[in-house]
């Protein structure tokens, strides 16, 4: 996997930068839109996030509604063999309930965001973010921490209904925080994006403890002097390949081996902390007349600080989507096609334990990401000592953001 990415690597630079990025096309059928409401009060209008609130000045704040409605024929977390093994029934529930907003406040650079889940009432997200210069932003409170792409790509803005199997492994997720980042030589060669977060290392929900916090640093190539944004699928056609190339690191102490919407947590067979925690990442991206493709690798170390033993696992996975009609005019202009492959090798000290994920998925969009039907399938095949454990599984899925 590591190779393959680093053949992608490799094409990318062989991609023209641009100072002029081609210009976004006409808003479509298929496409993220604004709304607004002519006959309503002068402050008010309903925009592409939701109920807006835009009086004269620098204060601009929304607030909108997202529903996740879900039929699974395998639902749960499936991180072992054992796992997979297990029957479990069917379910079509509201897999998530968000109640979200934001917006500037005072200042042009003074901004605000909270989003709570109603089906697992929690605080999600609660932060401030100052935005002191082009190169300089400081953001305080808790977020999703800008870690990978997969993770900080919206659940609602995903080309399948879920993140690969590897996201369990490897995610930061969810954390209070300090960070600074910005962004370095604009719309030239060098354009690029920075990171540098000092997190508590207690996931969602968790305190300040006197155990430890963890340290993140991110850096994002922009090949073509643009960022390529935190959402899959591309949407808008674009004329112009757009990339992405990043490198990550985390390292730090933790209770944790794990992290999720839910909080800080054990991985399979890890036990309880405090560890000392390092992982790396390498990542591409890119979007090109409705074709779209990421890809991470990741490498992970655990050391658990009293017994001292060591667990070493990576893993990651290839995503690749296309809107068909680019290709061939007969089919529908709002129908996508996406395959991912995610293997995972959670114990580098044992043998025949690979755990692979292969899904294919169909998008039909309404209005962009705020309004889309989505299926896939997947086949997961999981090894550990004892046998080969093995699954297709189902999902049907309808994204409405208000």
């Amino acid at each position: 996997m590591l190779s393959a990415g680093l053949i992608v690597l490799s094409a990318l630079l062989a991609l023209p930068a641009s100072a002029d990025p081609s210009p976004m096309p006409p808003v479509s059928a298929y496409s993220d839109s604004r709304v607004s409401n002519p006959s309503g009060p002068r402050n008010w209008y309903y925009g592409k996030k939701g109920l807006t609130f835009d009086p004269e000045g620098p204060t601009a704040l929304w607030i909108g509604i997202r529903l996740q409605t879900r039929f699974d024929d395998y639902p749960g977390q499936n991180p072992s063999a054992d796992d997979l093994r297990l029957d479990r029934e069917s379910e079509l529930d509201l897999n998530r309930g968000r109640l979200k907003g934001g917006g500037t406040l005072a200042a042009d650079w003074f901004e605000v965001y909270f989003e709570y889940d109603q089906s697992s009432n929690a605080l999600l997200d609660l932060r401030t973010t100052f935005k002191l210069s082009d190169a300089l932003t400081l953001r305080i409170g808790q977020w999703k921490s800008d870690y990978n792409r997969e993770r900080v790509d919206s659940s609602g803005k995903q080309q399948l209904v879920e993140r690969s199997i590897s996201n369990y492994w490897f995610t930061i997720d969810r954390q209070p925080g300090v960070a600074l980042s910005g962004r370095l030589g604009r719309s030239t060669r060098l354009d690029s994006n920075w990171w540098l977060e000092y997190l508590s290392g207690q996931g969602r929900g968790g305190g300040w403890g006197s155990d430890g916090g963890l340290w993140l640093l991110r850096y994002q190539w922009n090949p073509q002097g643009e960022p390529l944004p935190f959402s899959q699928s591309d949407l808008v056609r674009r004329e112009r390949p757009l990339t992405s190339v990043a490198l990550a690191l985390v390292d730090g102490e933790t209770p944790y081996s794990r992290f999720s919407s839910a909080g800080g947590g054990a991985l399979p067979g890890v036990a309880e902390g405090p560890h000392d925690l390092t992982q790396a990442l390498f990542e591409t991206a890119a979007h090109w007349r409705g074709v779209s493709w990421q890809q991470e690798y990741h490498s992970k170390r655990i050391r658990d600080q009293r017994s001292g033993l060591t667990r070493r696992l990576d893993g990651g996975y290839i995503q690749i989507g296309s809107f068909l009609n680019e290709w061939w005019r007969g089919w529908p202009a709002a129908l996508e096609l996406a395959g991912r492959v995610s293997v995972v090798d959670p114990d580098h000290s044992m043998t025949g334990n690979t755990e692979k994920e292969r899904s294919i998925g169909l998008n039909w969009f309404f209005s962009g990401h705020r309004n889309k039907l989505s299926v896939d399938v997947s086949w997961l095949d999981f090894r550990d000592s004892r046998e080969d454990a093995s699954r297709k599984r189902i999902r049907l899925q309808w994204e409405l953001s208000l």
